[in-house]
């Protein structure tokens, strides 16, 4: 499987998600070996010197812990703090936000996955006050599509749906 980028940015430019073709690699791997229940993650990177942008270095698939039915996706908690800790000292990378998988679906965000990621953007420890969301869904022909939300904190879910061109470094 060999997947494309993905580079999308907010309507008004404020915010946007840099994905490169090896993660996204993973991503899909991950969702084909969930065949058809829900699956996801975390994705961790860093910040543009703008902060206008959010570049994802690596994911997370799901914890043991994690809860996986045909339409639901309850992310666990068994060995993240010690993931991230390692990525937080040695990488100097930082929890960016979710992704998930919703099979034979469109990747369009629900209304437990808006309420996730307010909690999150309102969430201290977290130090996130604008999470993202990757989500990505599968047609019943087998095609992957995928769609990005961000969530500023004290405001409502935005969407990511203004493709960039991309470059060979994040712009």
């Amino acid at each position: 499987m060999s997947a494309l980028a993905f580079k999308v940015r907010t309507a008004d430019a404020r915010f946007g998600l840099s994905i490169d073709e090896s993660i996204m690699d993973d991503i899909l791997g991950l969702c084909g070996e969930a065949a058809n229940a829900e699956t996801g993650g975390i994705l961790v990177g860093h910040y543009t010197q703008n902060h206008d942008w959010a570049v994802v270095t690596d994911i997370s698939g799901p914890p043991k812990d994690s809860r996986r039915a045909h339409a639901s996706f309850i992310r666990g908690v068994k060995g993240l703090q010690k993931w991230l800790n390692h990525i937080w000292g040695s990488k100097r990378q930082y929890y960016l936000g979710e992704w998930h998988y919703h099979p034979f679906a469109s990747p369009e965000a629900s209304l437990v996955d808006a309420r996730q990621l307010k909690q999150h953007s309102e969430n201290g420890p977290l130090m996130c006050p604008e999470p993202v969301m990757l989500i990505v869904g599968r047609n019943p022909r087998g095609l992957w599509e995928a769609k990005a939300y961000v969530y500023p904190k004290g405001k409502g879910l935005c969407t990511m749906d203004h493709f960039e061109p991309m470059c060979a470094t994040p712009c």
